[in-house]
């Protein structure tokens, strides 16, 4: 078994997929060690174990709306492209989604995945509750009462086996999305929180090259006006993929035609399997305060980056109180790479980072970065807090594995 981009063999010494709470309760308790993998969208070692294995795919899938709370009881081994039609079919919607509707709930949440938008935290923000399944095999339901649950949402799978969510919604609601091609890179940075803020949703990609510009995709929300152009560009007359070479067949529907939340928000289309070939991705999260120097940073890293690289995607997101969140207390640039697969792209990812060192950056958790154990306790303030929680949830590291060791030790 592998990962999604096959760069990861996973170790495991068996792999379960339980059918009912019961059972899943009894493997945890019964096993020394022992870790979840969702959709193994990941690309380190964070869903690999050398022991047992565990995933809730089979589980029962749950899907309870509550009109009154406006909250959605969902079964954390769903995929988002499973939960949001059915929201939508009922009158419902999240506020935002990932890229990818492939990817599974509580695989996102507890690595801190996110969507775009100035107003927009990322995904696990959703989250209301949670239902864990603890080390002695024991569920315990954690509220946002709960002084845990600013720790455990985003947990790296280090709490318990989560079995269930309950999600935030609203009505559900249309969004239009619309390309503004050619955008010059420094343009963005002299006023990147206009244009990142000009729609609902923002994402700009790039590729660093020398002709330093790139496409602004815009997902406009209900009645919101869209501007004939953005940052001097005009609106796209074709369709295009976040790497312009790459037919659009398998991108949500843009040009500015009205469609369903779930239909838009997201990059690609859920009948399909967005990839360019084998790839790596890595994601630094910075302070959009730091946003036009933390963008010429890595843009004088161009020449190196351009030739290993697919696409850059820079987006934004609000923040939060979540504490391994990389928008933990402030407001997020997010500068995403998607990597040829190549060992060449390495040393480079260690050439961003230093780049963006002295924007104490933070690394997305489920991908490539080089970061220390020292370095993330410098930029996570309550890591030590959680350690000591997850220590005392689980005092024998059930649930650990050399990733969380190496980034906790």
């Amino acid at each position: 078994m592998q990962n999604w981009s096959k760069n990861i063999d996973f170790n495991d010494r068996q792999y379960f997929q339980p059918e009912t709470l019961t059972e899943l309760q009894e493997l945890v308790r019964t096993h020394p060690k022992i870790r979840a993998r969702g959709s193994a969208h990941s690309f380190n070692e964070i869903a690999n174990t050398s022991s047992f294995s565990i995933n809730l795919l089979k589980m029962p899938k749950v899907i309870e709306i509550n009109s009154a709370s406006k909250s959605v009881k969902v079964s954390a081994g769903l995929t988002y492209g499973e939960l949001a039609p059915e929201l939508h079919k009922q009158g419902w919607a999240l506020n935002n989604l990932a890229s990818l509707p492939h990817i599974s709930i509580a695989g996102s949440v507890s690595t801190g995945t996110h969507g775009s938008g100035m107003k927009n935290q990322n995904l696990a923000n959703q989250v209301l509750s949670l239902d864990i399944v603890t080390a002695e095999g024991e569920l315990r339901h954690i509220d946002r009462a709960n002084p845990a649950f600013n720790a455990l949402v985003v947990g790296l799978g280090l709490g318990g086996i989560v079995y269930q969510y309950e999600l935030k919604i609203e009505p559900t609601f249309e969004v239009r999305q619309v390309i503004y091609p050619g955008i010059p890179l420094d343009v963005l940075q002299r006023s990147f929180d206009q244009i990142m803020g000009s729609a609902y949703s923002v994402s700009y990609f790039t590729d660093w090259s020398s002709a330093k510009v790139g496409n602004l995709w815009c997902k406009f929300r209900d009645s919101e006006v869209i501007p004939e152009s953005i940052g001097g560009s005009g609106k796209a007359d074709k369709k295009f993929h976040p790497i312009p070479s790459v037919d659009p067949v398998a991108c949500t529907e843009q040009l500015g035609v009205p469609g369903h939340w779930h239909d838009r928000l997201s990059h690609f289309k859920l009948e399909f399997t967005p990839s360019v070939g084998e790839e790596i991705q890595t994601e630094f999260f910075v302070d959009r305060k730091d946003a036009a120097a933390a963008i010429e940073a890595v843009s004088q890293l161009g020449s190196e980056i351009t030739p290993l690289l697919w696409i850059t995607e820079l987006r934004t997101f609000a923040a939060d109180n979540l504490w391994l969140s990389g928008a933990f207390e402030r407001d997020c640039l997010a500068i995403h790479f998607t990597w040829k697969k190549l060992d060449a792209i390495y040393p480079v990812i260690e050439k961003v980072e230093e780049a963006l060192r002295p924007f104490n950056y933070r690394p997305h958790w489920g991908k490539v970065f080089t970061a220390d154990a020292t370095y993330l306790k410098s930029v996570y303030p309550k890591m030590g807090e959680f350690q000591a929680l997850v220590q005392a949830l689980d005092p024998t590291s059930k649930f650990e594995n050399s990733f969380t060791r190496r980034v906790l030790a």
